[in-house]
C-alpha cells in the first residue's frame, strides 16, 4: 500500500469541502436554520441537551436522537457555533474518505480503492449535504467506518468486529432503517461463521443490541413506552404508502386541512387519538399509521405496484430528490452547481459492473457490501425517497464503482475490445436508464419552494424589495403554494403599493378559491383601501369556508361597525367571543361595541371579563373607569384610570378623565399634573371643563 495515498485523499477532501463551504458562506440561510425544518428541529433539541437536559426531553424519541446529542455536545463545549459544526462535518468527511479507501482496498483491490477515493473527493451531493446542519455527514462516517472495520477484521483481531458493530449501532440511532440490514446480516454471518468464528459474530451484533436496547429502555423509563429507538416509523410508512403517496415526502397537514400547523408528530398523534377515541402511546400511534398504510397496499395492489415502480425510478435516478434543501437551486449561490454533471448517473452504472465483476480478496467484505446496498435500498423504498436518505448507501456503491472503472479501463488497455465494447455498451445503457427523468420530474421542479423560502426570509428581515423579487418567481413557478401570494401581497403593502397588493390578493383567491385565508387577505386589503362594502363578500366566503375562522369573523364585525350596522356587528362579535372565549382583546372590542350601542351594563361586564383574562391589556380598564365616572363613582373610576395610565401613557383622552377624577375627589395638585399631561399629549384646553373639575393648567 502507498502510505501517501490516504494523506492525499485527506488533503483533497479537506480542500474540496473547504472551498465549497467558502462558496456558500454568503448565503443568507447559512446561519438561518428556520427554513430547514429538520435542521431547525435538531438545533433546538441540541440546545436543550447542551443546557443540561441529557435525557433529551421527557417523551419517547420521535426521530433518531444521535445527531441531536452530537450537536448538543458541541454546543456544550463551544456554544451553538454553526460554522464550527460544518468544519466538524468536513473532518467527518475526511474520515469517510479514508474509510471508503480502506474498505475498498480490502474488498475490491488497491487500484479500485484509489479510484473510489477520488470519486468520493469530488462527489458533489456529499459535499453539498456536508454544508448543512443535518446528520448526513455523521451517518456516512459511522457507516463507512463500520464497513472498514468489518473488512479489516476478517483477517485481523476480533475487536474490529466489535468496533464495526458499535459504529453501525450508533448509526441506527439516526437511521433506524439500518435495522433492516442488521436483520439480513444475521444469516450472512452464519454462512461465514466457520471462517469468522463465533467470537467475531457475537462481537459484531452485541454492541448493536446494547445500543438499541439502551435507547429503547430510555424511552420506556422517560416516556413510559418501550418504543424501538423512535416512534416515527409508522407515520413515515404511511407517507410512503397511502392514497396521497407519490414516492417522495409530503406534509400530513396538506391533506388534513384545518388542522393546526404542527410538527407531524403532534398532528399524527391527534388524528390517531381522535379516530380511536382514546389516548394512545407513541408506539401505538406508530402502529396505527403503519396498519393504515398496510391496509392501503392490500386493498390497492395495482396502485401500489405503480407507486413502487415510481419509487424505484426516483431512487435509481440521477435526479437528487429534494427534502428541506434543493440540490439544484443552490446553483444561484455556489458555482460548484452551475455545471450539471451526472453524479449518481456516473457512479451507479459502474457500481453495477463492479458488483457483477466477481469476487476478489475478501468474499465476506464484498458480500456484506452487496447485501448492504440491496437491503438499504429496500429499506428506503418501503418508505419514501429523497437524496438525503439515499446518500448513506452511495459510499459503498462508490467502492464498487471504482472496481467497475478499473475493469473497464483494463479491458480497453489490453485491447480486449469485444469485452470492453460490451462493458461500455452496458454502462451506456445503464447510464441512460439512470439519466432518464422519471415522470413529472424537472431539475427546477422545486425552485418555487426555494424561492418562497428566500422570500419569507427577507420578509422576516423587513427587506421587502428582496421579498418581492423572490416571491414573484415563487408564485409563477408554484402557484399552488398559495401562501406565497399572502406574503407577496403583504410585502407590496409595506412598500406602499396598495393597488398591486390588492391585485396579488385577488390572484390568490383565483389560485386557491377554497382557502379561507386568501379571501380574508383580499378583504383586509379592501378594508385598508377604504372599500368596506366590497370587503363583505370576501369575508362571507372566508367564514363560509372556515366557520371557526375567528379573525375573519372579527374583521366582519369591524366592517359592520365601519358601515354603522351595529346589529350585524354584534352578531359577528358574538361568534368571535364563542370561538375565543378567553381572549381579552376580543372581549375588549365587544365591550367597546356595547358601549357604542348604549348598553352600559353589558359594556361593563365584558370589559371586566377582558381585564380578568388579560390584566395588562390596554383599553378595557378605561371603559370600566368611564362607566364608573358616569355613575359619579369617582374613586372607583380613578382606580382604573391610574391603572390605564401605565398601560396607555400617550392617550390624551385618558389623562383628561384622570385629571377630572382627581378634581372631583378634591386632589387639585394631582389633577393639575394630570391635566398638564393631557395638554402635552395634544388635548384641547377647555376652560369650562377646568372650572367644573376644579382644576387648571396654571
Amino acid at each position: 500500500m502507498d502510505n501517501r495515498w490516504p494523506l492525499a485523499l485527506a488533503v483533497a477532501t479537506l480542500a474540496t469541502r473547504a472551498v465549497y463551504l467558502a462558496s456558500v458562506v454568503h448565503d443568507p440561510f447559512f446561519d438561518y436554520l428556520r427554513h430547514i425544518p429538520d435542521a431547525f428541529f435538531f438545533n433546538n433539541w441540541a440546545q436543550g441537551i447542551a443546557s443540561g437536559d441529557w435525557w433529551g426531553g421527557d417523551e419517547v424519541f420521535f426521530i433518531g436522537p444521535l445527531y441531536a446529542y452530537f450537536l448538543g455536545i458541541i454546543y456544550r463545549l463551544i456554544g451553538p457555533q454553526l460554522t464550527v459544526v460544518r468544519v466538524i462535518h468536513i473532518a467527518l468527511e475526511i474520515g469517510s474518505a479514508l474509510f471508503i479507501y480502506g474498505f475498498a482496498r480490502r474488498a475490491v483491490g488497491e487500484r479500485a480503492a484509489k479510484v473510489a477515493g477520488i470519486i468520493w473527493v469530488l462527489y458533489l451531493p456529499a459535499i453539498f449535504f456536508s454544508s448543512f446542519v443535518l446528520p448526513v455527514s455523521l451517518d456516512i462516517f459511522l457507516i463507512t467506518g463500520s464497513f472498514y472495520l468489518l473488512a479489516r477484521g476478517v483477517e485481523g483481531r476480533w475487536w474490529n468486529f466489535a468496533g464495526a458493530g458499535a459504529l453501525l449501532g450508533l448509526a441506527v440511532l439516526d437511521r433506524t432503517n439500518l435495522l433492516v440490514f442488521v436483520a439480513a446480516a444475521v444469516p450472512l454471518f452464519l454462512v461465514y461463521v466457520k471462517r469468522l468464528g463465533w467470537r467475531r459474530v457475537v462481537s459484531y451484533f452485541a454492541p448493536i443490541a446494547v445500543i438499541v436496547l439502551a435507547v429503547t429502555l430510555r424511552n420506556g423509563v422517560v416516556g413510559g413506552d418501550f418504543a424501538l429507538v423512535s416512534s416515527q416509523g409508522g407515520l413515515n410508512f404511511y407517507l410512503g404508502n397511502s392514497p396521497n403517496a407519490t414516492g417522495v415526502y409530503w406534509n400530513l397537514g396538506e391533506v388534513y386541512q384545518g388542522r393546526p400547523a404542527e410538527l407531524n408528530k403532534n398532528l399524527a398523534t391527534l388524528i390517531a387519538r381522535e379516530f380511536e377515541g382514546r389516548d394512545m402511546k407513541p408506539s401505538e400511534v406508530s402502529r396505527w399509521w403503519m396498519s393504515n398504510g398496510l391496509a392501503w397496499l392490500r386493498d390497492h395492489p395495482g396502485d401500489a405496484a405503480g407507486l413502487y415502480w415510481r419509487k424505484m425510478r426516483y431512487f435509481f435516478n440521477d435526479y437528487e430528490v429534494s427534502l428541506n434543501v434543493d440540490f439544484y437551486f443552490i446553483k444561484f449561490i455556489s458555482p460548484f452547481h452551475r455545471v450539471q454533471i451526472p453524479w449518481f448517473g456516473f457512479v451507479f452504472p459502474f457500481a453495477v459492473i463492479g458488483l457483477a465483476a466477481g469476487w476478489r480478496k475478501s468474499p465476506f467484505a464484498r458480500t456484506a457490501g452487496v447485501l448492504f446496498v440491496v437491503m438499504y435500498a429496500l429499506s428506503v423504498l418501503v418508505f419514501f425517497v429523497s437524496a438525503r436518505y439515499r446518500l448513506p448507501m452511495v459510499p459503498i456503491l462508490i467502492a464498487f464503482a471504482g472496481a467497475g472503472l478499473v475493469l473497464w479501463y483494463d479491458l480497453w488497455r489490453r485491447w480486449r475490445w469485444r469485452s470492453a465494447a460490451a462493458l461500455t455498451a452496458a454502462a451506456v445503457v445503464l447510464g441512460a436508464c439512470v439519466m432518464w427523468p422519471p415522470p413529472g420530474i424537472r431539475r427546477d421542479g422545486a425552485f418555487g419552494q426555494s424561492y418562497y423560502r428566500y422570500g419569507k426570509f427577507y420578509f422576516d428581515q423587513g427587506e421587502y424589495e428582496e421579498t418581492v423579487s423572490y416571491l414573484k418567481k415563487a408564485t409563477e413557478l408554484t402557484p399552488e403554494m398559495y401562501q406565497g401570494f399572502t406574503m407577496l401581497g403583504m410585502a407590496y403593502e409595506n412598500l406602499g403599493q396598495l393597488d398591486t397588493a390588492l391585485e396579488i390578493f385577488w390572484r390568490g383567491t383565483i389560485v386557491a378559491p377554497d382557502k379561507a385565508e386568501m379571501h380574508y387577505n383580499l378583504a383586509i386589503a379592501l378594508v385598508r383601501g377604504g372599500n368596506l362594502g366590497q370587503a363583505l363578500p370576501s369575508l362571507y366566503r372566508a367564514v363560509e369556508l372556515e366557520p371557526s375562522y375567528a379573525a375573519a369573523w372579527m374583521q366582519l364585525a369591524e366592517v359592520y361597525i365601519g358601515l354603522g350596522d351595529y346589529r350585524r356587528a354584534e352578531l359577528a362579535y358574538r361568534r368571535v367571543v364563542e370561538l375565543s372565549p378567553g381572549d381579552g382583546s376580543v372581549l375588549y372590542r365587544y365591550a367597546e361595541l356595547q358601549l357604542q350601542m348604549g348598553r352600559v351594563a353589558e359594556a361593563l361586564t365584558y370589559a371586566q371579563a377582558a381585564v380578568e383574562a388579560n390584566p395588562n391589556l390596554p383599553g378595557p380598564g378605561f371603559i370600566i373607569g368611564r362607566v364608573y365616572y358616569r355613575n359619579d363613582d369617582y374613586l372607583a373610576a380613578l382606580k382604573y384610570f391610574e391603572r390605564e395610565a401605565g398601560l396607555q401613557p400617550t392617550s390624551s383622552e385618558l389623562f383628561g378623565f384622570l385629571a377630572a377624577s382627581y378634581g372631583k375627589l378634591g386632589e387639585v395638585e394631582r389633577g393639575r399634573a394630570a391635566y398638564r399631561d393631557y395638554l402635552s399629549l395634544g388635548g384641547a384646553r377647555d376652560p369650562a371643563f377646568e372650572r367644573d373639575a376644579g382644576i387648571s393648567s396654571e
